[in-house]
């Protein structure tokens, strides 16, 4: 057995792991092709009940990287590149700092932190409150590098990317093409690190990423159409209710 095998300690890839797999990222690519966003959030609690964390994360990072960049270039034209490009340098040096602290930062109090305001931003949308008219466009920084830090860490940065673009961009459309358009460079330089570290090179791994590329894009399919159904106000709601289930599992994966 190889090193970088060892220390993903994957189990035996069966039929039925691999259909439970399947179905995980079924559901996690539906929500993605709808918001531009979520599925780490949906598919990667569900898979580590049946393969290591090490392995789940740089798995649907990987799919990720795929989806986001499809989604955004099937839908450049309504990208707000303004908010785009204000949000990036910030990201950067987050995922920068992310990683510098990815070592020496204990994991338990962030993702509590995460859990928190995620949670607590996702129960104010749905409960209807009045937002303001247009988030201020300084905290761009703050977000930017806080969700930089926690994509780098835990692959977990949509949520605050999302708050940020949410109160900015109103129609539905453009906030899912730009929230994509995020995710895709983010992904993308996760999927650089993994490469670096050797985690991508196990071919149990790969071959399951591979088996899984169909899935995803019929995903992604479905989607798009529940997309479309949906109105902007919907739209918002679902993202609001994917905080919020995002943020439950974060509190729960450090409580329990």
């Amino acid at each position: 057995m190889s090193p970088t095998m060892a220390h993903l300690n994957l189990p035996e890839i069966t039929p039925s792991l691999v259909l439970f797999a399947a179905a995980c990222a079924l559901l996690g690519y539906v929500i993605f092709g709808a918001t531009g966003f979520g599925s780490a959030i949906v598919s990667v609690p569900l898979l580590a009940h049946v393969l290591p964390v090490a392995a789940c994360v740089p798995m649907i990072c990987v799919l990720d990287s795929f989806a986001a960049t499809s989604t955004s270039w099937r839908y450049r034209r309504v990208v707000a590149w303004s908010d785009c490009r204000k949000l990036v340098p910030a990201m950067l040096i987050g995922i920068a700092l992310g990683a510098t602290l990815l070592v020496r930062l204990p994991s338990a109090p962030a993702l509590l932190a995460l859990g928190m305001f995620v949670t607590l931003y996702g129960t104010y949308t749905l409960s209807g409150a009045p937002r303001p008219a247009r988030m201020p466009g300084w905290l761009v920084w703050p977000i930017g590098v806080v969700g930089g830090v926690f994509s780098a860490l835990f692959g977990s940065g949509g949520p605050i990317y999302i708050v940020y673009l949410s109160a900015r961009i109103r129609e539905k459309t453009a906030l899912r093409a730009t929230a994509s358009s995020v995710v895709a460079l983010s992904v993308w330089l996760r999927v650089a690190l993994f490469l670096i570290a050797g985690v991508l090179l196990d071919v149990r791994l790969l071959a399951l990423i591979v088996a899984l590329v169909p899935v995803m894009l019929i995903g992604l399919w479905f989607g798009h159409r529940v997309h479309g159904r949906l109105s902007t106000a919907g739209v918002l709601r679902l993202i609001a209710a994917l905080l919020v289930v995002n943020g439950l599992t974060l509190l729960a994966r450090v409580l329990l």
